[in-house]
């Protein structure tokens, strides 16, 4: 086990450098320049103090940043993508360095988030505060609808849960959040979201989040309950349910026996990835509740070509999800301990490419010889021919 959780680490660590290389080339190649919209809003600002023009603004600022080589006074050609890349890898590796906000007049709050630790974490804060609760919701109440409709499967309870969930599916959030938010207004509820230190009381505070979490728990309820809805219906259909309802077991045992103990187990490789997509991807939530957290974050870095608040973000979420599915590898087997971790082939795929070659080459030879043979048949038979009768014996030897 030991040694299949160490490669699974070497192949995350492996996948972790191309996903970052790849956002970082895509970003710097493809992005916008927030070099150009700096430097123009330098140039406008000291046109009259400074002589310099637009281009010499921003080459010096391309200096600074590390975009361009040279110097601040003399700076020479751009840094090509891939070695800013690397140069960007070896300040983290080196100095724990992230860098920060190229334009820092795009900072949504430039007292509180100074570095960007806090641009990033601080509003982390109100991402989990929804992503959590209505993460919890979902995989309870989905699960649970998902168990019914399976133990009433065609029959109106079936019917109905199937009916709530794919209205739920085909209703996008951008269209529950205003009906929401009206509901709220009606109730009296805040329509956005407090920060912290607001002074609101616990319970208005409480009563402001319940909406987003309940939109983000109706959305991603359906995950579960299809999924549990689809094991339940396996499971109650297979071989050793039936053998164990002729042995006269109650419905209740069968539940807590087999299916909640077989149907858990796909469960939970569905558990960490949801929970992050919830957390990362909540961005249309916190623009109609106007929620200070991490998507708004990502969602205004990615116009302004923050390509090190882009990475930062990126890196971050990456790193969760490959941590979870080593979790959820691991996990399999502690929840189950029939699986077990697949040995390695032992077949020797040099050895087989190398008998390809020779055999290959074997069919090769053999087909020169057939047709060297073939036109030597064809010499003879001429040479035959042209001989006289009394020259060729009855065995066709001459």
């Amino acid at each position: 086990m030991l040694k299949y959780v160490m490669q699974r680490i070497a192949f995350a660590i492996l996948a972790f450098f191309v996903i970052s290389i790849l956002c970082f080339l895509l970003v710097s190649a493809f992005g916008p320049d927030p070099i150009k919209k700096l430097a123009s809003q330098e140039f406008q600002s000291s046109q009259q103090s400074s002589h310099q023009t637009l281009a010499q603004i921003q080459a010096r600022l391309e200096v600074q940043y590390g975009f361009r080589w040279g110097t601040e006074d003399n700076p020479g050609p751009l840094i090509p993508h891939l070695i800013r890349y690397f140069r960007y890898i070896g300040n983290i590796l080196t100095k724990g360095d992230f860098n920060f906000l190229i334009n820092n007049n795009s900072n949504p709050n430039k007292f509180e988030y100074t570095d960007i630790w806090k641009l990033f974490f601080n509003p982390l804060r109100y991402s989990v505060l929804v992503s959590a609760p209505a993460f919890i919701m979902s995989a309870v109440f989905g699960t649970t609808l998902g168990v019914v409709a399976g133990y009433k499967r065609g029959k109106w309870a079936d019917s109905t849960i199937n009916v709530f969930v794919l209205f739920f599916i085909a209703l996008p959030s951008f269209i529950i959040a205003p009906i929401a938010i009206s509901i709220s207004v009606k109730l009296k509820i805040l329509s956005t979201i407090p920060p912290f230190g607001s002074g609101q009381s616990f319970g208005r505070v409480f009563a402001a989040y319940l909406p987003p979490i309940i939109v983000v728990t109706l959305g991603s309820l359906a995950v579960y309950t299809t999924y549990a809805r689809n094991q339940v219906i396996t499971v109650l259909t297979s071989n050793y349910v039936l053998i164990a309802k002729t042995k006269g077991l109650s419905q209740k045992q069968i539940f807590f026996k087999y299916v909640l103990r077989n149907i858990s187990i796909p469960l939970f490789a569905i558990v960490f990835p949801s929970f992050l997509f919830l957390l990362s991807g909540s961005i249309i939530i916190e623009k109609y509740w106007d929620i200070p957290g991490t998507s708004q974050t990502i969602a205004f870095a990615f116009p302004e070509g923050e390509i090190f608040i882009v990475m930062f973000s990126t890196q971050f979420f990456s790193l969760l999800s490959l941590f979870s599915e080593l979790v959820v590898d691991v996990m399999y087997v502690i929840l189950d301990p029939r699986i077990t971790y697949g040995t390695k082939s032992k077949k020797n795929f040099s050895i087989i490419f190398k008998t390809y070659l020779q055999r290959k080459k074997v069919i090769k030879d053999l087909r020169q010889s057939l047709l060297e043979q073939y036109k030597q048949n064809l010499l003879n038979k001429d040479y035959k021919q042209q001989l006289p009768e009394d020259q060729v014996s009855i065995g066709g030897e001459v």
